[in-house]
């Protein structure tokens, strides 16, 4: 892979950090530092000023390893995270500059933050987290690729815990199954869901034992070089009652209009209202949670995510955008938590599956 584009995105960023007066940014979010380094690394930090170039801080140790995964030259060591404070605090007031920006994701560190406005008193600090997405939201083929082969290791996951689905197994099993899967396939990481039985909408997996007639919510995030998908299916164990059938189709339905009618300067919340007039239809509305659909990319789940930040609701649907459709479920005491997820790419007048699941209703 071109270190070139990591320097590119780069440069688009300083034209936007121009035209917004700020003078540098630092970033200290592995997701952030991945897209304008080229590689994921814990515990980063590194410095774009205006009109200067790029500077990582790293461990001492890491700096030989660190200098072979980057485009980036200037790379300071330190061995304790005092001097790394001092490196950064030194080559700010070196720079001259009075607004200061700072990537403020949704899982951010409010220590890191308040560190960094501390060590930089009198000057402007600027979240420029939006600004970043500008650029992150819409993908370059090096990342579609990307996301295509980590779409591929889902698939492979999702029906590797899928087959481990049976009574007395237990939620943590099933994912244990995803992840070892999705692992030897080469994911760098992987996020698991499962939920079996009474519903959860954030359904880390516990030692709980699968039981008939649960529904079985999988719910797979692997990452390939740092670029995420993200999939899900629902399965039953033993027979669907009625009221689970219903939704289990009402789901699908939602899905493949989603996704039919998903293309370019629609907005989100245009297309959420298709979603509900489908589960009206169906009658399985009381069971609805609103945000059907966020992006995909360095993060399984980041912006645009309709669950979380209300004003993204509106945000209109932009060529190589990478979104998750079936995201926010089905889910009450009557069903458990029914969902199936896509993750796709939208084009210029459609929107097609990285990879085609079959979402057929499966009792085991």
């Amino acid at each position: 892979m071109s270190k070139d584009i990591y320097k590119q995105r780069t440069e688009r960023f300083n034209q936007l950090m121009e035209r917004n007066d700020i003078d540098a940014v630092m970033i200290r979010n592995i997701y952030s530092f991945a897209y304008f380094t080229g590689i994921p690394w814990w515990q980063p930090a590194v410095l774009l000023p205006l009109k200067e170039p790029p500077i990582i801080f790293a461990f001492e140790d890491e700096v030989e390893e660190l200098r072979k995964w980057t485009w980036i030259d200037k790379i300071l060591g330190y061995r304790k995270v005092e001097e790394l404070m001092k490196s950064v605090t030194s080559h700010i007031r070196q720079l001259n500059v009075q607004s200061l920006g700072f990537d403020i994701d949704i899982d951010a560190s409010a220590l890191l933050f308040e560190q960094f406005r501390n060590l930089n008193p009198g000057k402007k600090i600027v979240n420029v987290h939006g600004l970043i997405m500008k650029l992150r939201m819409i993908k370059d083929l090096t990342e579609i690729e990307l996301i295509r082969k980590a779409s591929e290791i889902a698939k492979t996951s999702l029906e590797a815990a899928i087959n481990a689905v049976s009574v007395g197994v237990t939620e943590t099993a099933i994912a244990g199954e995803a992840e070892y899967a999705a692992r030897k396939q080469g994911a760098e990481s992987i996020l698991v869901y499962v939920n079996a039985g009474k519903p959860r909408i954030h359904a880390h997996p516990m030692n709980k034992k699968i039981k008939d007639g649960d529904a079985v919510m999988i719910d797979v995030m692997p990452a390939f070089r740092g670029y995420f998908s993200d999939i899900a299916h629902t399965v039953f164990v033993g027979s669907a009652s009625n009221e689970q059938r219903k939704a289990f189709h009402a789901f699908n339905e939602a899905v493949d209009t989603y996704i039919a009618e998903l293309k370019p300067k629609l907005k989100l919340n245009e297309l959420e209202r298709k979603v509900q007039e489908v589960y009206k239809r169906h009658g399985v509305e009381k069971y609805y949670v609103y945000g059907f659909a966020h992006g995909v990319g360095l993060r399984f789940e980041e912006d645009p995510i309709t669950t979380i930040i209300v004003q993204q609701r509106a945000t209109e649907v932009k060529e190589n955008m990478v979104l998750n459709v079936g995201h926010a479920p089905l889910t009450g005491k009557e069903i458990g938590t029914i969902k199936t997820e896509d993750t796709v790419l939208v084009k210029k007048d459609r929107a097609e599956k990285f990879v085609d699941f079959k979402k057929e209703l499966l009792e085991v």
